[in-house]
């Protein structure tokens, strides 16, 4: 769920907010093109990636439906490099980390008919230096989830499972804040009722910076019966900093799974501890693992498909998804269109990509749901041998299936590679 989005329209009280999700528009340009000619303010939250592409045409779009609009990008891409973004002639304005302050700034000051490059937090084209925003004085106010279709979600995940955010920032900074335990419990039963929740996931970057809270957290959910299911993000160290009574406590309270992101060359003996007290503690885990492309000095595929095969072998129930790490950051002048076509890319040494590409395909098949078919259930037992034997080459198992699938649908096969 777009929760970023989510937490700037719940924050601009009193504005007339929007949420366009262009997964699930049929003509998210239309769409955008019908609101830009009444809307004060076009926010555009941009990944690095294949997305740029889509963010510039929608922005071009507003842009030539509404050549006053105001047009914002924020998120990760803007915040890394906002000069190839105002570079692009449709953006008039940039912010910088969490926008939820420089855009209830920005409403104010094009209410006011000021200029955008005097609202700290954003960077604008030939502006000099972004006015430094003033750190976050509260927690956004409560999530207004009726911005969402939440039922479109539910049925594209195939369950009532509802995305929830329960602090900002990361402990490594200092602008960490938690919303307090009682009420983050509070708001998952409501929500629960409301909208008869499976399960929630927290989608916190750093759920467990704040090791009491977390406690207070399933203590709470457990005095409510535990009925409520609930995963949430840690890091490796954080699962063997637990200890067995607070991963106890958690799984009593509900909580499923445990989502783990595992980035560069993962640390054996740390992975495989944090596997270990989960798998005493009853809890499913999904560690995430991102990998570069090797230099001759380093192999991180090769650690990442010992340590997943390791993991798998400990606990059947655990998913050990694999992924590139973003692609190495292009010149100061390169176009939003040389960072999509770098994310896009494959690695220059062919044998490395096709090594990737075989391990990606073949653990996220053996951990796929089982389908109806026939043919899914035989594709999924080969690649359990496959991953239990470590063997990965000699794939015309895997070339047949992504012909097939382009054959019957068009495009090629996806395969997830992680959240």
């Amino acid at each position: 769920m777009p929760l970023g989005l989510l937490a700037l329209g719940s924050w601009l009280a009193g504005e007339h907010v929007v949420i366009v999700d262009g997964r699930f528009e049929l003509a998210p340009e239309s769409r955008i093109v019908e609101l830009a000619r009444d809307g004060l303010c076009l926010g555009v939250t941009v990944r690095t990636g294949p997305g740029l592409r889509e963010a510039l045409r929608v922005s071009a779009a507003a842009r030539t439906a509404s050549p006053e609009l105001a047009i914002v990008w924020g998120g990760p891409h803007p915040t890394l490099d906002p000069g190839s973004c105002l570079r692009s002639g449709v953006v008039d304005a940039c912010a910088l980390g969490a926008g939820e302050e420089p855009l209830a700034a920005a409403a104010t000051a094009l209410r006011a008919g000021r200029s955008l490059g005097q609202v700290p937090g954003l960077v604008v084209p030939d502006g000099g230096p972004a006015l430094p925003a003033a750190p976050p004085a509260t927690l956004w106010p409560r999530a207004d989830y009726s911005l969402l279709d939440l039922e479109r979600h539910f049925e594209s995940r195939g369950s009532r499972r509802l995305d929830y955010c329960s602090s900002r920032g990361a402990r490594d900074g200092s602008t960490w804040m938690g919303i307090r335990a009682v009420r983050v419990v509070a708001e998952a039963r409501e929500l629960a009722e409301r909208y008869r929740l499976a399960e929630v996931l927290f989608q916190d970057e750093d759920f467990f910076a704040d090791v009491a809270r977390v406690d207070a957290i399933a203590s709470g959910l457990l005095d409510d019966g535990g009925t409520l299911r609930w995963q949430a993000r840690a890091r490796p160290e954080d699962v063997v900093d637990a200890g067995p009574e607070r991963l106890r406590l958690a799984a009593e309270s509900g909580c499923r799974c445990l989502h783990i992101l595992v980035p560069g060359t993962p640390t054996r003996e740390l992975l495989m501890e944090a596997g270990a007290r989960l798998h005493a503690a009853g809890l499913a885990a999904r560690f995430v693992f991102e990998v570069a492309e090797p230099d001759g000095r380093l192999d991180g595929l090769k650690g990442a498909v010992l340590a997943a095969r390791a993991l798998c072998a400990l606990d059947g129930r655990f998913e050990t998804p694999i992924r590139r790490a973003r692609a190495p950051r292009p010149g100061a002048a390169d176009s939003l269109e040389g960072w999509a076509a770098r994310a896009e890319a494959p690695w220059a040494d062919p044998r490395a990509e096709r090594r990737r590409a075989r391990a990606t395909f073949f653990f996220a098949e053996a951990q796929r749901a089982p389908g109806r078919r026939l043919g899914q259930h035989l594709l999924r037992l080969i690649a359990l041998v496959r991953v239990r034997l470590g063997f990965f080459a000699l794939d015309l198992d895997r070339v047949v299936v992504q012909a097939s699938a382009a054959l019957r649908t068009g495009r090629a096969r996806r395969v997830p590679e992680g959240d």
